[in-house]
Parts: C-alpha cells; sequence; structure tokens
C-alpha cells in the first residue's frame, strides 16, 4: 500500500454514486460450488453524494440526516481506519464528511454498499491512497452475497456477477453492458414500507428451503440464452419475458420471507394492472419494496404511468406508492476534486 500523504488543506473531494436495481440472483442452490451469482443495472433515479474535508473547515450537509444513519458514517470511517488506513497517523485523519443526499435506505436500492463505497474513495482519495473498489468493498464488509453495486460504482451499465466461490473475496463480474439509452423503466416506490434487513434477511436466508437446481439451471439458461443477447440486440419483449420468468421463480421462493410474490401488496396490484395492460418485464429489487416495469421509450413509459395514476387516484389505498420514470447509467461513480470531475470507469490507475 502506498505512504499516506498530508492531504491539501482546504481541498474538498465529491464523490458521488448512482442507484443500482438487483433483479434476481442465477443460483441459490450452490450445486456447482458458486453460490448466489447476480442481474442487476445501476439507475439514476437517486444517488449517494457525499464530500469530505479538512475538519477545519465546517461546511454543512445538505440534507438533514438521521441519528442512526450518521452512527453508520462513523463506523463506516472507523472501519476504513482499522483496516485500509491503519496505518495512517492520528493527526492525519481530521476530516469531516458532509451528507449532499442519499439513496433511500430498504429500499431495494443498493443504500448499504453505495454509502459504504463512497465512504471508502472519499478517505482513499483524501489520503492519496490507490484502492479498488472490490478492495474497499471486502474491508467494509460489502459484497457478501451480491456483486451488483459493486460493480455499477465502477462501470455503471446491466452487469451479471458469478456470486462467491470457496475463494472469493468478493463476487466476480462476468457481464457488463450498456444499458440502452432508449429504455425506460417505471419504477414503483411504497413510501409507508421496507424491504427485509438486518437480522431477518440473515433469518430469512438461514430457514428457507433449498432452492431447486432445475431453478437455478433455467435461471443460468434464460440469462445466457435470453435475457443478455436481448439486451445486446435491444428486443425488449424478449429482454422482458425473461426478467419476468426469472423473477418468478426467485418471488416465490422468498414468498413465505415476504408476504407474497412481491413485498408491497399495493405495488402488486399496480404491476397487475401494468400486466392487464400488456406490459411485461416486471421486477422487484432485492427485498423490495421498490419495483419496476421495463419500457422501450420515454412515451411508453409516461403512458404507463399516466395508467397507473389513474388507478391509485381512484383506489385509496394505493397512495403511498411513487412512480418514477428512470434511465439506466451507463458509467461509473464520479469523484471531484478542486472542480475536475472524473467517472471511475475512466480513471487509469498506476
Amino acid at each position: 500500500m502506498q505512504q499516506p500523504v498530508l492531504p491539501v488543506r482546504s481541498q474538498t473531494i465529491f464523490v458521488q454514486a448512482p442507484a443500482r436495481l438487483h433483479l434476481g440472483f442465477l443460483d441459490l442452490n450452490g450445486g456447482l460450488g458458486r453460490h448466489f451469482g447476480s442481474i442487476g443495472l445501476a439507475v439514476n433515479s437517486h444517488h449517494t453524494k457525499l464530500s469530505l474535508t479538512d475538519s477545519a473547515e465546517q461546511q454543512l450537509s445538505e440534507i438533514a440526516i438521521t441519528v442512526s444513519t450518521q452512527n453508520k458514517i462513523t463506523k463506516l470511517i472507523n472501519q476504513f481506519y482499522l483496516t485500509l488506513g491503519k496505518d495512517i497517523p492520528e493527526d492525519l485523519r481530521r476530516t469531516k464528511v458532509n451528507v449532499h443526499s442519499l439513496i433511500p435506505e430498504h429500499a431495494g436500492l443498493g443504500s448499504g454498499t453505495q454509502l459504504a463505497l463512497v465512504i471508502g474513495h472519499l478517505l482513499a482519495s483524501y489520503h492519496h491512497l490507490d484502492i479498488t473498489t472490490p478492495t474497499i468493498a471486502q474491508a467494509l464488509d460489502r459484497g457478501k452475497r451480491s456483486g451488483i453495486g459493486i460493480s455499477t460504482f465502477d462501470s455503471g451499465g446491466f452487469v451479471v456477477d458469478a456470486g462467491l466461490g470457496p475463494q472469493s473475496v468478493t463476487p466476480a463480474r462476468i457481464f457488463q453492458q450498456a444499458f440502452p439509452s432508449q429504455w425506460r423503466l417505471v419504477m414503483l416506490m411504497d413510501k409507508s414500507h421496507q424491504g427485509i434487513h438486518g437480522q431477518t434477511e440473515i433469518q430469512a436466508f438461514q430457514t428457507l428451503p433449498p432452492f431447486p437446481l432445475q431453478h437455478s439451471q433455467h435461471i443460468c439458461h434464460l440469462t445466457l440464452m435470453q435475457l443478455l443477447p436481448a439486451l445486446i440486440e435491444q428486443d425488449i419483449d424478449l429482454f422482458g419475458n425473461a426478467v419476468s420468468e426469472i423473477q418468478t421463480l426467485i418471488g416465490q421462493h422468498f414468498a413465505p420471507a415476504q408476504g407474497g410474490q412481491y413485498t408491497s401488496k399495493p405495488i402488486s396490484k399496480l404491476l397487475e394492472h401494468a400486466k392487464s395492460l400488456g406490459f411485461t418485464g416486471m421486477a422487484q429489487s432485492s427485498w423490495g419494496p421498490t419495483c419496476c416495469v421495463f419500457t422501450d421509450s420515454q412515451s411508453q413509459a409516461d403512458h404507463l404511468i399516466a395508467e397507473l395514476h389513474d388507478m391509485m387516484n381512484s383506489e385509496p389505498q394505493l397512495q403511498n406508492i411513487e412512480l418514477h420514470s428512470v434511465a439506466g447509467v451507463n458509467q461509473g461513480a464520479s469523484i471531484t476534486i478542486d472542480s475536475q470531475t472524473k467517472h471511475f470507469n475512466n480513471i487509469v490507475r498506476d
């Protein structure tokens, strides 16, 4: 590891990372020795953006943060200095982290991983340490199941990772492709509900029955021979059919833990309505409650949003759902130093 260099006083560093959607696991059975494997993509719906300055500059965060979030930030900073930054002298650790925007927690958008990676890269850049994103993820206890958030931080786009093998530290990325610029996702968010997380999530993985081998095989077959070719050839119908079929198999497995195919019953009702209108390609991200419908254009996304709003206006139980038109993000997180912004996948490391 490079020796830390005294940072320039008054320098401010910004790191911003996009949200991600987790669209399903490849192999929950693990019969070949690798577990999980994930499918997902970076989206522009939300970002985590933090800045770091010398502690002498008491800039204010742009948004109010909870005590819980502040504790998470403090814990991640301490973890960095216990691991990657353990050789940095105490008198060089006087930094202040400011929060400008955050991905919503426990919504299925990868908030925890992006917060950790943003903080890790802020501190590494501040101390002039050349550290890769997977190394930061390992040190800050991310990537235990999915590597989607690690890969989208570095390069954005649509990603497939190979999960964890006996010697894996973080999941290996095996596919990355730009998401079609004209495609849009209609994102459905339930403001009154959170996805399973923490100890409840750990318990769910421990108590759910083994995932059928034939289902894992079918998901891998669908991914390799339908989902990815359809993405490359920009065939939204084939792509949507593959997503929906993969989601059905995954959702059926997790239904006992999350209360059905989808975590949010209001969102489930809206997705059924979208299906009746002829839309395919529906997915819940991770444990939800956030879901999405893939569409081939902004106009088609606008049409679906209008149809769903009509239904929401007539049914009071749907009033807590937010709808967003979302695009894919085809570049990695950005870092800004002295007003110069670069994206991580464009940074050439020594």
